[in-house]
């Protein structure tokens, strides 16, 4: 299936020979190295693998069906396949989880991981039965000053493992970002394929007979387009720019908006925020510091008008 999937692509649109095709995967599903090899011979160049923790308890409280073994096993195959192009994600601030447990957590990480990884705090969803035992009280979560703590674990382990903290929850060495998800971050048009599937056009395109073959053979021509304001263009673009150390580009800020970011932004609140170490401005983008994308959606709401 993938691979028929991919040469329709390549044929519609034209993979460039450097194209990033990204491929998740859950350690349960990863069944063989001789699997793995298959999904790389046919393009697959990056696998992301949904590890969540390398303790038992925490993944059965998770609800996966793996365990710490068959995680360790399948990033290990992973590795053998892709070196250099295989990320995992780990989550922090589980029920009763102390900073001791997230720091041997992490060192444990940094000993195997490969060139890309991605953390991520719980969140604590309404209306899931881990949002009522919360709120009644029955279990409890790390409080705000605790995962204060863990993700300032987070920033130091890291470094010392050499990664570059690229983005609010991942993290690089060697430049292995993430293009698809950098896409995102930097207001690039994707594509939204298949049942559910999410996409972004900044000028989408209505083919009218594809519309009218789909009234015929379905009795509608219904699809759901939400329209982004000009103002929520401006707005999404600082947002998601702030989560990341490369910041706003002026250039493709004022590509997409046909405006200029600094006369956008709330000028007293970037000279306090540069002045308190929490953005820096170069001649191409306004960048939060490691302290600013420690505090990002705080940035965003002085930085906005």
């Amino acid at each position: 299936m993938f691979k028929s999937l991919l040469g329709v692509i390549d044929q519609l649109c034209y993979l460039p020979k450097d194209a990033e095709v990204s491929m998740e995967g859950n350690p349960s599903s990863t069944t063989s190295v001789e699997a793995l090899r298959e999904l790389r011979d046919i393009g697959i160049n990056r696998y992301s693998l949904g590890i969540q923790s390398f303790q038992n308890h925490i993944l059965k409280d998770l609800g996966r069906d793996h365990t710490p073994a068959t995680a360790l096993r399948s990033l290990i195959d992973a590795k053998s396949v892709w070196p250099g192009r295989v990320s995992m994600d780990l989550i922090m601030g589980h029920t009763g989880q102390t900073l001791a447990e997230w720091r041997s957590e992490l060192k444990f990480a940094m000993d195997i991981v490969d060139d890309h990884l991605s953390l991520y705090h719980l969140t604590v969803e309404p209306g899931t039965d881990l949002h009522k035992d919360v709120r009644s009280g029955l279990v409890s979560i790390p409080s705000h000053d605790l995962a204060t703590d863990m993700y300032e674990a987070i920033i130091e382990i890291t470094e010392a493992a050499g990664f570059e903290h690229y983005e609010v929850s991942n993290f690089a060495r060697n430049k292995a970002y993430s293009q698809h998800n950098s896409g995102h971050w930097q207001g690039v048009d994707y594509l939204g394929i298949g049942p559910g599937a999410h996409g972004r056009a900044t000028d989408p395109i209505r083919d009218p007979a594809t519309w009218m073959a789909h009234c015929e053979q379905h009795g509608s021509g219904l699809r759901r387009t939400v329209v982004v304001s000009e103002e929520e263009t401006k707005q999404e673009l600082v947002v998601l720019g702030m989560r990341t150390a490369a910041g706003v580009n002026f250039a493709k800020f004022k590509q997409l908006t046909k405006h200029d970011l600094m006369q956008y932004l709330d000028a007293d609140a970037v000279a306090i925020c540069t002045e308190a170490g929490l953005i820096t401005k170069t001649s191409e983008a306004l960048s939060p510091t490691e302290r600013g994308i420690a505090v990002a959606d705080e940035l965003v709401t002085r930085l906005l008008p």
